[in-house]
């Protein structure tokens, strides 16, 4: 079998099994994962068939930035600036926590030096949100919950990255000094955010001069990696400067794009989140496969077993104490979770593609010798295995039970997002109305077809020989963009159903302003 034929094999588990995943409530990375598992004993199995390699160097490149610049451009802005403590308390203080848990553990119970032992710890103390907000929407859970979630996984990876690289270095050379450590971190977190800035301005000057939508969509690609370069090239934070850009280019999103450029960028850019989260978890369960054929070691079930129980437990007990620590101190910005909820936001803590990727990315003599990176390796998928499994497939039953979910609060966020849209397009027409732009009767019967739901969010073509019409309608759907974006970035709107929204409000205003009949005509 060809490297070709290796490639087109993945590639027909990866549409299989989404098809498999429509069928289940468990979330759908648990699946690949447990898919991946089956195909990779079978594929050890099966003679001839060539070993699956992952280059430790470009795993890390390869899936991290297309997947942090999405998180990014998802995290509404000022629910993250609301929620920033119980962020904090759980993307700093416990993801180092974990770490120092999961150092002792490895060290007392599969024998790891202690530079190892911290190595694992920064490996498997960042949770992926990846699993958890994807049955968010469809258990309906509060909107502050799942922007905690998402905003501790962007958080957590800059941290747990950094330790890792800290840790590392102290297991390859053998020293280790807090002065050096306290250094790397002062230096690479705001060279990382500057150059996330840096690169953020001179991207939206491009996009902005752009007039080719592919054009547009492919420096919207490079960006996140180029970004990620540098950073690592020069020290720098490359997690924080995708993150920057990502917040960035957000924030700039209407002023840098036309309709039909946003519309394009926003189906690669699905398309891409798509195949990476699938890749990497089918790629997870297609290794841990291999390796339960390959190299057993059962002996170390039992320090995987430790290292997964004590990341868990940390986890439940940190989201029972910590907050009513903060609430009892009465910190600002305390969490007021129920404890069904904080259970809930406990059990989410699956790990996941980093994880993944920091143990693949290892050196492969670490500290001299090639068993303790293998040991760190299968620990870590030992870990992620796990708790995909018994926490990602026992989570919809857990909210079903502890009734904290509402499966029709996506629909009424719906109902609440267009009424108040389509209200403030019609004060907008009402407002040309005022400043003499069209006449009465060529006002009501705009403001009647954004009544009905004709035009706006989401109509059919206005009457494009009248510009007078076109202008009005313009700037009415550009008003319902501004109001979406609102709730957007407030928490009250969920991605799935904002990108929804505002992909009928560029088709709208493609058809206004003619871009439509141009779409084809920019990639000539």
């Amino acid at each position: 079998m060809t490297p070709i034929d290796t490639a087109f094999v993945i590639l027909g588990l990866v549409v299989a099994t989404t098809l498999l995943a429509r069928q289940f409530r468990a979330p759908s990375p648990v699946i690949f994962a447990l898919t991946g598992m089956v195909a990779g004993v079978a594929w050890r199995l099966v003679p001839g068939v060539p070993v699956i390699s992952m280059p430790p160097d470009l795993v890390l490149f390869a899936f991290l930035p297309p997947l942090l610049m999405v998180a990014a451009y998802a995290l509404p802005l000022q629910a993250l600036r609301r929620n920033l403590l119980p962020i904090g308390m759980l993307a700093i203080g416990l993801v180092l926590a974990t770490m120092g848990v999961a150092a002792v553990i490895g060290h007392v119970f599969a024998g790891l030096p202690w530079a190892a032992a911290f190595v694992l710890g920064a490996i498997v103390a960042p949770p992926d949100p990846v699993a958890a907000t994807a049955v968010a929407g469809r258990i309906g859970l509060r909107h502050r919950l799942v922007a905690i979630l998402e905003g501790e996984g962007l958080v957590n990876d800059a941290i747990a990255i950094g330790a890792y690289g800290i840790a590392l270095e102290a297991a390859t050379s053998g020293t280790f000094s807090w002065s050096g450590a306290l250094l790397t971190i002062t230096i690479s977190a705001p060279t990382g955010v500057a150059i996330g800035l840096a690169l953020g301005w001179i991207a939206k000057r491009l996009r902005h001069r752009a007039d080719s939508v592919p054009l547009e969509v492919a420096i919207s690609l490079v960006t996140p990696y180029l970004a990620y370069h540098v950073a690592e090239r020069t020290g720098a934070s490359g997690v924080l400067a995708v993150v920057t850009l990502g917040f960035m280019l957000r924030r700039y999103t209407t002023e840098i794009s036309k309709p039909a450029a946003r519309l394009a960028a926003r189906t690669v850019w699905s398309a891409l989140r798509f195949a990476s989260t699938s890749l990497v978890f089918l790629l997870l369960g297609l290794l841990i496969g291999e390796i339960v054929v390959e190299q057993p070691r059962w002996q170390l079930i039992g320090a995987a077993s430790a290292v997964a129980a004590g990341v868990i437990a940390l986890r439940m007990a940190w989201m029972y104490v910590v907050p009513s620590i903060a609430a009892a101190l009465k910190l600002r910005g305390s969490p007021t979770t129920s404890w069904g909820e904080r259970t809930v936001l406990g059990w989410a803590g699956m790990r996941g593609m980093v994880s993944l990727a920091l143990a693949l990315a290892l050196p492969s003599a670490l500290g001299g010798s090639s068993d303790t990176r293998t040991t760190i390796i299968l620990i870590t998928f030992a870990v992620i295995f796990g708790t995909l499994v018994l926490q990602g497939l026992t989570l919809v039953p857990l909210v079903d039970w502890l009734g904290v979910g509402d499966p029709d609060l996506e629909r009424r966020d719906e109902r609440r997002a267009r009424r108040r849209a389509r209200r403030i397009g019609i004060l907008s027409i009402r407002r040309s109305l005022r400043d003499g732009a069209p006449d009465d009767a060529l006002c009501e019967e705009l403001v009647g077809r954004i009544s009905n739901g004709a035009m706006g969010i989401a109509g059919r073509d206005p009457d494009e020989s009248d510009p007078r019409e076109c202008a009005c309608m313009a700037r009415a759907i550009e008003a319902q963009r501004g109001e979406v974006d609102r709730l957007r970035a407030s928490g009250r709107l969920g991605e799935t159903l904002s990108e929804t929204l505002a992909t009928e409000l560029d088709i709208d205003a493609m058809r206004i302003g003619g871009e439509s009949a141009r779409l084809t005509e920019s990639g000539d």
